[in-house]
């Protein structure tokens, strides 16, 4: 009789300290960082704008130290590594000099891939990462394009037509090449999608028919 009241206390041991253990692994899981980053949209063609939309822990239980931005701007394999300014929940702009470009104060940035990184410490362990895919100059363009049209209260010239079917397919090459580096994650091929809309864009401000069969 007393082993088995000693086996059922063991046992019930056993289970205190595995019940234990789950809770504060559980309780450990919840308190953490969920860091997320957007990089909105801008006419600008001089800089790029980074938002921290991160859900932080309360700093109290779990500190927000080390924060680290890296960006790899197109062409580069090189991140730009940037630490200063980084408090939660920041809204940084950057120009060319701040990412380590060598050019003139206020050269426009390029269009094309961007890789940025951001983590908090442990740096090694508490990040996230994204593909950019930069189309500030190429929309501009665009815009440019759409602004020479006479378009009035009613049906186009088919000449006009035409260059609105011509247009309307440059933007949808540039809408999808973003979507497969941002959404699709593949940037390679968004890259190669931004390449090709931008050899359109050029055939047509030079007077090329894009749609015409």
């Amino acid at each position: 009789m007393r082993s088995s009241f000693l086996f059922l206390l063991y046992l019930s041991e056993k289970f205190l300290k595995f019940y234990c253990s789950g809770i504060l692994k559980l309780a450990t899981m919840a308190i953490t960082h969920i860091l997320q980053l957007d990089v909105p949209e801008t006419a600008c063609e001089n800089i790029i704008r980074v938002v921290d939309t991160s859900i932080y822990a309360d700093p109290a239980v779990l500190p927000i130290e080390c924060q680290q931005l890296d960006i790899t701007i197109p062409g580069t394999n090189q991140p730009v590594y940037i630490t200063l300014g980084l408090t939660p929940n920041f809204c940084a702009v950057y120009d060319a000099t701040d990412l380590g470009i060598d050019c003139p104060p206020g050269s426009p940035l390029h269009d094309g891939l961007y890789t940025i990184k951001y983590s908090v410490s442990p740096n090694d362990k508490m990040y996230v990462q994204y593909f950019h895919l930069r189309t500030t100059a190429i929309t501009n363009r665009y815009y440019g394009e759409i602004c020479k049209l006479h378009l009035q209260e009613c049906e186009p010239t088919s000449e006009e037509k035409q260059k609105l079917d011509d247009l309307r397919y440059i933007k949808m090459l540039i809408d999808a090449a973003k979507a497969k580096t941002e959404y699709c994650h593949a940037p390679e091929q968004g890259v190669e999608m931004l390449a090709y809309a931008n050899k359109l864009l050029d055939k047509y401000i030079m007077g090329c028919c894009i749609m015409c069969r």
